[in-house]
């Protein structure tokens, strides 16, 4: 029996097919007339929408050709010995194979068949509205490069929605349509990623420089231009006209003295993504600002360190 499931929410209801011992309880239900009308799809691919609450289910179910024959191939050939259409039963024994008198003209024929529409048919289902809602509306996209491997030549992949973590409690209680408006997580190490990305992509290499790029740390330093360029000799008197302060680092567990980042998290998968934002921007901020040495302590003090959100 069809197992479907609804969610009511206001004037409509979202459907799926529920299939508690798969490892993908839920479906979008394909391929079914409810209520005599297709389903429509909806932001979630698991579900579809309705008007009212599930009263029929069918579906078209295909019907088997009819009216079996063999037409000649080349019609210039018909006499009264090659006739243009022979019947299959005509021509076929028992065993579904051509009869002896036949036999000599089979490369002759090409097999053809009508086709009959598809009819409906009734499906047995049980139905259950599991919960009513005030809305469910859609998510912003819920997508961020990371690197593929630990490798950066291998490319990247995206961090989606599907690679959120949710209280194995919500799991079990709550349908997946809903679980974007439960608290959500992600790991430290999804965090790391993010974060590493992010600021590659938008670092601006004037003012900062990567210092360790690795998925097990990584580290940023701003460039300081030198008020007075420091004096150093190689063979030839030379002049540093800047220097570098870290000002970042992060590891997604314990490395070194490196801050191990926490892993985002969110009221909702919409608080979880305004989280990620929120920091990735101000961070980034922070880097590209371009930092002046005070020409009163030569850069002494000027910037803090480390950095710290």
């Amino acid at each position: 029996m069809l197992n479907i499931i609804g969610i009511k929410c206001e004037n409509k209801f979202f459907i799926s097919k529920f299939t508690p011992n798969s490892y993908k309880k839920y479906s979008f239900p394909e391929g079914l007339i409810i209520n005599g009308k297709d389903v429509k799809s909806t932001f979630h691919q698991d579900w579809g929408v309705i008007s009212k609450k599930v009263s029929t289910v069918q579906k078209y179910v295909k019907q088997p050709n009819i009216n079996h024959r063999y037409e000649l191939l080349d019609l210039t050939l018909e006499s009264s010995k090659i006739k243009s259409t022979l019947k299959e039963e005509d021509v076929l024994d028992g065993d579904y194979c051509w009869k002896d008198e036949y036999k000599i003209y089979r490369s002759l024929y090409k097999e053809v068949s009508d086709k009959q529409p598809d009819i409906l048919e009734d499906v047995e289902f049980k139905y259950e509205t599991i919960i009513e809602v005030g809305g469910i509306k859609k998510n912003r996209k819920f997508v961020y490069d990371v690197q593929k491997t630990r490798w950066a030549h291998e490319g990247l992949k995206q961090l989606k929605e599907n690679d959120i973590h949710h209280q194995l409690i919500d799991q079990i209680v709550f349908p997946n349509i809903l679980l974007s408006v439960r608290p959500c997580s992600l790991t430290p190490k999804q965090s790391f990623d993010i974060v590493r990305q992010y600021v590659k992509q938008y670092i601006n290499y004037d003012v900062a420089s990567i210092t360790s790029d690795y998925d097990f740390c990584f580290a940023v330093k701003k460039k300081i231009p030198l008020f007075v360029p420091e004096k150093y000799a190689v063979l030839k008197t030379k002049y540093n006209k800047s220097m570098e302060v870290e000002c970042f680092n992060i590891a997604p567990k314990k490395y070194q003295s490196y801050e191990i980042i926490k892993g985002f998290k969110g009221e909702t998968q919409e608080d979880l993504k305004n989280n990620i934002d929120y920091y990735c921007k101000k961070l980034i901020k922070f880097i590209n600002e371009p930092v002046i040495s005070c020409p009163h302590c030569k850069g002494l003090g000027i910037i803090d360190k480390k950095v710290r959100f």
